[in-house]
């Protein structure tokens, strides 16, 4: 009896023993064999569900729902041993995928390249290496079109394999595989493709076979004929959904799972692939409400296929699967590897379907002003950026304030950085947008205080305040260039209202504005007066400033009634009696007048 037959399989795999025994090997021996295990293999292969299962052995509170007795011990990584640390990379940058790994390894540094050089440190004796794990590197990025998983590979993946520090264990596409590969010494890497021998598993996908046809006679030459577990439970699928269709035929691959199923609904693989489109094209994953399905397909078809979809259901059956989110009921490809198959196919045609499904979806906004970008559905505030790059339409959309505020900032940040890279033109508005987006992404502001931000940039860098539709908590009167500014403060000249920036130096001065107009006047600051105790304490709001923000509460008990945030330091920060806010940052002065209740 072989070891293969001698113990149960892992319950959540049912197979892939020969692939466990190498993940275990890898945890078992902290200071020997390969340092490095790169999980790779084709879409579809199984990579993602591989290495849950090997996560689940090294989990105690997993490994505890597990009968291990009746498994091969030599899949079992030591029970003693805590579990790796993992670090998924599935909607994370590269750089967010980098800190992330740097805060859980503890290093206790701010800049990227202080990450970099104490990966690369030489251990200290004795000190054993950090297993980690790195899961879904092919589902990297918030944009598919900007290809993160090779830039995960080059500037997380590498150094970490490189690391004297760490034990790596990654799930990557085979591109990069194959890249990192070539820039890892032989005898430190263990390279698992599940496609190819020892690793891949027949016998595996027999028993799949078995369990998923209706027809188990027909599972050996299903097992044959499939390339990966993904083909086999399409073809299942196919063949429950359409069951009396003559002599079995089986797939090889995705593609032509796609083709022999179209034909065994008496339809054709381009009408198929249309309707499947719309999920495919979608951001990673993304549920599509149902009710926006065939709109656009019809657009990706440049006909009304609605009559046609009414009646798919058995030709879409196998596909996709049905979720439930706060949109309702919405439907997504049932892996990443049916929309990869259908992205390759479309090939070159995928600008202009991007570009008709975005079209479609600009056409369900709101009819209005400015402020249709609030009422717009959630799934097209958060896919329409998606489309747009890849349909060439993102430019002229970056001009649209609103579009600014209400997509989501992470993505779009990612692509506006993206098209500025390549020599794109922006409009003004969104190059004022990109300044502000390191700010908006890392505190999270709402649309409200983006939107307040904006305002006052856009005066800041000499552009009119744009329309944004929205009811925002100050409106900036001015702001001039001056550099330096350590303190500014309210003050009046001759009865008139100003405000007094000092600027520290070899020769300080002070700086005088009219505090209206923003005109810069000629004073003696000698002549200035500075409102009284009184004055100040008739003022509607008070300021607790820190070093990069201002907080305007209300004069009496209350919550905060806004908040101004820097991209910068603040120079100083002050308000008026009557409630303008003086402010001082890294590129000048500024007054803006607040938007608060009185006090009582």
């Amino acid at each position: 009896m072989t070891a293969e037959t001698a113990h149960r399989h892992h319950p959540y795999l049912g197979g892939r023993s020969t692939a466990l025994r190498a993940l275990a090997g890898w945890r078992s021996r902290p200071d020997g064999g390969p340092a490095v295990v790169l999980l790779t293999g084709s879409p579809g292969s199984g990579r993602s569900r591989l290495l849950t299962g090997f996560l689940m052995l090294c989990d105690a509170p997993s490994r505890e729902r597990i009968d291990t007795g009746a498994l091969d011990p030599a899949t079992l990584p030591p029970a003693e041993l805590p579990p790796p640390l993992v670090f998924g990379a599935r909607r994370l940058t590269a750089a967010q995928l980098l800190w992330s790994v740097a805060d859980g390894l503890g290093l206790g540094v701010t800049r990227t390249e202080d990450v970099l050089r104490l990966l690369a440190e030489p251990a200290d004796e004795g000190t054993p290496p950090i297993p980690v794990v790195v899961p879904d590197v092919d589902r990297a990025g918030v944009l598919r079109a900007l290809d993160e998983p090779a830039r995960v590979a080059a500037e997380v993946l590498l150094p970490l394999a490189l690391s004297p520090h760490v034990r790596l264990l990654a799930d990557v596409p085979r591109e990069q595989a194959r890249w990192l590969a070539e820039r890892l010494p032989a005898e430190s890497l263990l390279l698992i493709d599940l496609d190819e021998e020892p690793w891949a598993d027949p016998s595996g996908l027999l028993r799949q076979a078995e369990l998923s046809l209706n027809r188990p006679e027909y599972a050996p030459e299903l097992a044959r004929s499939a390339r990966s577990p993904l083909v086999v439970r399409l073809a299942a699928w196919s063949r429950r959904a359409v069951p009396d269709s003559g002599p079995p035929r089986f797939p090889a691959t995705v593609g032509e799972a796609l083709d022999l199923h179209a034909e065994r609904c008496g339809s054709d693989e381009l009408t198929l692939r249309r309707l499947l489109a719309p999920l495919a094209l979608a951001g990673d994953g993304a549920a599509l409400p149902l009710p926006r399905w065939a709109p656009l397909a019809s657009a990706v078809a440049g006909k009304d296929l609605a009559p046609v979809f009414a009646d798919a259901r058995l030709l879409l059956l196998p596909f996709f699967e049905l979720v439930e989110d706060d949109n309702g009921t919405a439907a997504r490809l049932v892996h990443p590897a049916v929309a990869d198959e259908l992205r390759e196919r479309l090939g070159t045609t995928v600008r202009e379907v991007q570009r008709r499904i975005a079209a479609a979806l600009l056409a369900t906004l709101p009819a209005g002003g400015p402020g249709r970008w609030a009422a717009a559905p959630a799934y097209v505030r958060a896919q329409l950026l998606g489309h747009a790059l890849e349909g060439g339409l993102l430019p002229e959309l970056l001009a649209d304030p609103g579009f600014l505020l209400h997509a989501e900032q992470v993505p779009l940040r990612a692509a506006v950085e993206h098209l500025a890279a390549g020599g794109v033109d922006l409009p003004p508005v969104a190059r004022v947008w990109l300044r502000l987006a390191p700010l908006f992404t890392r505190t999270e502001a709402g649309p409200v205080l983006r939107a307040a931000l904006l305002e006052h940039a856009c005066r800041q860098d000499g552009l009119p305040a744009p329309d944004f539709g929205l009811t925002l908590p100050w409106e900036t009167l001015w702001a001039h260039p001056l550099s330096g500014v350590g303190a500014v403060t309210a003050a009046t000249l001759d009865g008139t209202p100003v405000l007094a920036a000092r600027v520290p130096g070899d020769e300080p001065e002070t700086a005088v504005f009219d505090l209206l107009s923003g005109a810069r006047v000629a004073a003696d600051p000698a002549r200035l007066v500075l409102p009284t105790e009184e004055q100040r304490a008739a003022c509607p709001v008070r300021l607790s400033v820190g070093g990069d923000y201002v907080r305007i509460w209300p004069r009496d008990e209350g919550d905060p009634l806004a908040v101004f945030v820097s991209p910068g330091p603040l120079g100083g920060a002050d308000v008026t009696p009557d409630g303008v806010l003086l402010l001082a940052d890294a590129r000048g002065v500024g007054a803006l007048r607040l938007a608060v209740p009185a006090a009582g």
